[in-house]
């Protein structure tokens, strides 16, 4: 599922912005992989969405979308159409 190494286990703190309701600090990719991937698929920019993808394998992320209740309709069509 995970691609976890020491330099991803945090967030890259430009990210910090895409968490503005949460302890940033604390957010850890590999304890909180589906909210992190539900808020960048949501309101990431294209190096964040690269980064995501080279950290979750395409399977989790495809899980996100079938799954995820906080994806907002565009973006889950978006993604639903970039995996096929």
């Amino acid at each position: 599922m995970l691609t976890v190494t020491e330099h991803n286990k945090r967030l890259p703190e430009e990210f910090r912005k895409y968490f503005w309701d949460v302890d940033y600090d604390h957010l850890i990719l590999e304890k909180y992989p589906k909210f992190i991937a539900e808020r960048i698929m949501n309101y990431g920019d294209l190096d964040s969405v690269r980064w995501l993808q080279s950290v979750l394998d395409r399977e989790f992320i495809r899980s996100v979308v079938l799954n995820s209740r906080n994806l907002n309709p565009k973006t889950r069509n978006y993604w639903e159409l970039v995996l096929g």
